[in-house]
């Protein structure tokens, strides 16, 4: 009897052994999701400081440049092309600035471009670039998915106004939805942001930025040659006379050489041992649609 006794105690006992270690596991479960939360909300105000203080570090520089044309040109060269890194002497604080032109690429909003003579130039550079996607990249029913996409770009909000495409993740959502609904396999991935810029409030393009890729469709240039010879933020009229490529492409009313006060930057930042990032548009001294990325 005593050891049947002892054997039900046992038991009783593992039981709420088991029972203890299962409600530590939650305990413990819960007090790192408070330390991540809590660390995810630390950081997330430490990249709204930053936010403001990258803001003002571009919005000075350019300041300081109106008056000099190649020192401003210098300067979006170097945020568009090297990182700006403050690094202090732990290791583990530091902050990364880096950025690229907003109207580098055929913006895809022009597909539904309306009105004078210059915006049905855009629509047609839109239209023939889809095209020519079409078939570099041998897509099966480049018609489908031009009225997919034509038909996001019109869609109104609430409050009727044209939502058109705003980013890239957005295109790749209606290009997905075409290969769903059509069957098409892709053959090879398609480097969108390669051809094309989004927003709604673009009407040029940033042409000493525009990519390999573009600059070779767009003045029917070798590929080879160009990924070669240009390079972002050279000046794209001299390259084409120096090159070869059909300066009669270049419209004056489209492209531009001015440098432009449209980027999309994003900053890296170290935070109690982790790497965080965010997002913003920087245009014309204004930096809107703040994008916390979280841990990296």
């Amino acid at each position: 009897m005593d050891k049947m006794r002892q054997g039900v105690i046992l038991l009783i006992t593992l039981s709420v052994i088991v029972a203890m270690l299962a409600l530590v596991g939650v305990i413990f479960s819960y007090l790192q999701k408070s330390r991540d939360s809590a660390s995810y909300t630390s950081a997330l105000i430490q990249a709204d400081i930053l936010f403001r203080d990258s803001k003002d570090v571009i919005k000075e520089l350019l300041k300081k440049s109106e008056k000099d044309k190649e020192i401003r040109k210098t300067i979006f060269d170097t945020l568009y092309t090297v990182p700006m890194i403050l690094q202090v002497d732990d290791n583990e604080t530091y902050v990364s600035l880096s950025c690229h032109p907003l109207d580098s690429g055929v913006n895809i909003n022009w597909l539904k471009a309306e009105g004078n003579a210059t915006a049905e130039q855009r629509k047609a550079m839109a239209e023939s670039t889809i095209d020519y996607i079409v078939e570099r990249y041998e897509i099966s029913d480049g018609s489908l998915l031009l009225s997919k996409i034509s038909d996001s770009i019109s869609r109104k909000s609430d409050l009727g106004k044209k939502k058109g495409i705003i980013n890239l993740s957005q295109l790749e959502d209606i290009v997905r939805d075409y290969r769903f609904e059509s069957d098409d396999v892709a053959k090879s991935a398609i480097p969108w942001d390669r051809y094309f810029s989004f927003g709604l409030d673009s009407t040029t393009i940033d042409a000493n930025y525009i990519s390999a890729e573009l600059l070779s469709w767009l003045f029917d240039m070798d590929i080879s040659l160009v990924e070669e010879e240009w390079l972002e933020g050279d000046d794209l009229k001299q390259f084409l006379s120096r090159q070869g490529g059909d300066i009669s492409r270049y419209n004056e009313k489209i492209f531009t050489s001015e440098s432009k006060e449209r980027m999309r930057c994003r900053v890296m930042f170290g935070y109690a041992e982790e790497s965080y990032a965010f997002g913003f548009k920087y245009i014309e001294g204004r930096a809107t649609e703040f994008d916390f990325y979280g841990k990296q």
